[in-house]
């Protein structure tokens, strides 16, 4: 079994570019203070993420990062509130660029992915990509909490529960006494 060591901060990506070179590596997500504080902390003290990225340059010497990035984070159900882990499997791609005016020329076909001169943080591309594609609203899978959060309202059986349901839950029920007294 092939084991990866761990990812590097920093790298030259140009230099990588040029020789087409692949970073391969393992990121703890406690090292991922944005990511962490986007999951149920306490439960990503573990954590890894698996990274594999690969390096290129185009006729226009623009430098193409493609890869992979994978990682199971534990977040909080919003219905249940109960931790849940899910599992994150990302394809990366995009071009590298040094400001803001070079990434809006990047054509709208690729990601603009900023870097710090002539180096690129692989930490925060593993962050920014992570978060990008967390859900919105985290929901588990469990069926007790699928059944239970996802079953609608329900009706009553009697005309009494009925009248009651209406009553209870229909902001407007009083309206509709007045109009029949008047």
């Amino acid at each position: 079994m092939n084991t990866l060591g761990t990812l590097a901060r920093h790298v030259d990506y140009r230099r990588m570019a040029a020789g087409r070179a692949s970073v391969d590596g393992t990121v703890e997500l406690s090292t991922l203070p944005r990511v962490l504080a986007e999951t149920a902390a306490e439960a990503e003290r573990g954590g890894v993420v698996t990274t594999r990225l690969e390096f290129s340059e185009d006729r226009q010497r623009r430098v193409h990062v493609a890869g992979t990035i994978e990682a199971t984070l534990t977040l909080e159900c919003q219905r249940c509130l109960e931790p849940f882990d899910e599992l994150m499997s990302l394809d990366v791609a995009g071009i590298v660029v040094g400001d803001d005016e070079a990434a809006a020329n990047v054509p709208r076909a690729d990601e603009p992915i900023l870097a710090d001169d002539d180096t690129l943080d692989l930490h925060a591309l593993v962050s920014d990509e992570l978060l990008l594609a967390m859900p919105g609203v985290a929901r588990c899978r469990r069926p007790e909490c699928v059944s239970r959060h996802d079953a609608g309202p329900t009706l009553p059986d009697s005309e009494a529960e009925t009248e009651n349901f209406k009553s209870k839950d229909n902001p407007f029920a009083m309206l509709s006494q007045l109009k029949r007294d008047n």
